[in-house]
């Protein structure tokens, strides 16, 4: 018995092996960020992630191509990181995909390109990826933990490399600060994930949502107070993934489901069910009558809050736009009526004339 359970556990290793070795670059380079996140913690490193894109900052080139080409980057951080390289320096082209005369082997390659540069366009925002280039350090698990200042002007891989060590004391405190998360007491637990949260943007609070739904399950009672915010986080993140799949129905549904969960407050339900209606209005998959049912549940759920003026607000301007679409429509039709009323006259009188010139002919 004993050795079969070594050896499913020399299988299981084996293909957890194979499986880490797959997407990378003859320069160290992953592409796929969701692979890179399992061998980083498999082999429990960070990660780096490199953005380089068709807007890159001006004379970045010789950094951006020191950085990625060469191989040394990689290899002198590889102790230490996970290296993933999202490049999006021909996006417009992958973007616009193959035109119709293409093979179907063709469009299939293009699609699937599409596909992965969609992918890494969603991790680029949620790591606040608003210049390129940018190097991003993230933990194991996922959570971002700085980035890193560069001018991209030379052409020394060490030096690079360099730059992502002197962070090396912010990267041991946030590693620190997230195994406060996984030992001690509840309430040492429940603090240590809020710390976190509190210390993140709105945008990298997405990739830490399991730490949110852990703490939803560490405080069942809500003894902390801090339920409603970290479940509004939830709903938040998982909406987003949603709409990332245009799946706008699902995303306004689940904004719903979260607003009527009873460990929601007030003023976070008010915020959800005005989110599904923003779901809504953008997308366009629903017409006024559903924006505005899902406004006035939002002024339902806190009647009493600061923003009930300005939902209101926003409610009289989608009624008056009905009227007004409704008014047009209505002229639109009755000029169309009188349009067909004018034209069945003439044509009687057309007729009638006819009629009156074959009768005189006749005579």
């Amino acid at each position: 018995m004993k050795k079969n359970v070594i050896f499913a556990f020399l299988t299981a290793a084996t293909l957890l092996l194979a499986s880490c070795g797959g997407n990378i670059d003859k320069n160290g380079w992953y592409t796929d960020f969701d692979e890179a996140k399992k061998v980083a913690q498999a082999k429990d490193k960070n990660i780096l992630l490199f953005v380089n894109s068709v807007n890159d900052v001006p004379g970045s080139s010789v950094g951006v191509k020191t950085i990625t080409e060469s191989g040394e980057f990689t290899l002198d951080l590889e102790a230490e990181y996970v290296c993933v390289h999202f490049d999006f320096g021909d996006m417009y082209t992958v973007l616009q995909g193959v035109d119709e005369n293409a093979t179907s082997s063709e469009q299939k390659a293009a699609e699937k390109a599409r596909n992965k540069m969609l992918k890494q366009f969603t991790y680029a925002d949620m790591y606040s990826v608003q210049e390129t280039p940018a190097i991003v350090l993230i933990s194991k698990d996922g959570y971002q933990i700085t980035s890193v200042s560069c001018e991209y002007t030379n052409n020394s891989a060490q030096g690079y490399a360099a730059l992502v060590r002197s962070e090396a004391e912010t990267v041991a405190e946030f590693v620190k600060k997230v195994e406060k998360t996984e030992k001690g007491t509840n309430k040492a637990r429940i603090d240590a994930i809020d710390e976190l949260y509190e210390s993140a943007s709105e945008t990298q609070r997405l990739a830490m949502v399991d730490l949110s739904r852990k703490l939803v399950k560490l405080d069942k009672k809500n003894e902390s107070g801090l339920v409603t915010k970290h479940l509004f986080s939830i709903a938040n993140a998982e909406a987003f993934e949603l709409i990332t799949k245009h799946d706008f129905e699902g995303a306004i549904k689940l904004y719903v489901k979260y607003a009527t969960d009873k460990r929601i407050a007030p003023v976070d339900a008010q915020a959800l069910y005005f989110m599904a209606a923003s779901v809504c209005a953008k997308s366009g998959i629903a017409g006024a009558e559903k924006i505005t049912e899902l406004l006035e549940l939002s002024i339902k759920a806190a009647p009493e809050s600061e923003s009930v003026a300005n939902i209101q607000e926003i409610i009289k301007n989608i009624k008056n736009m009905q009227e007004e679409a409704e008014a047009e429509k209505a002229a639109a039709e009755a000029a169309q009526t009188e349009e067909a009323s004018n034209s069945a006259e003439n044509a009687d009188s057309s007729e009638a004339n006819t009629a009156s010139e074959t009768s005189e002919a006749g005579e």
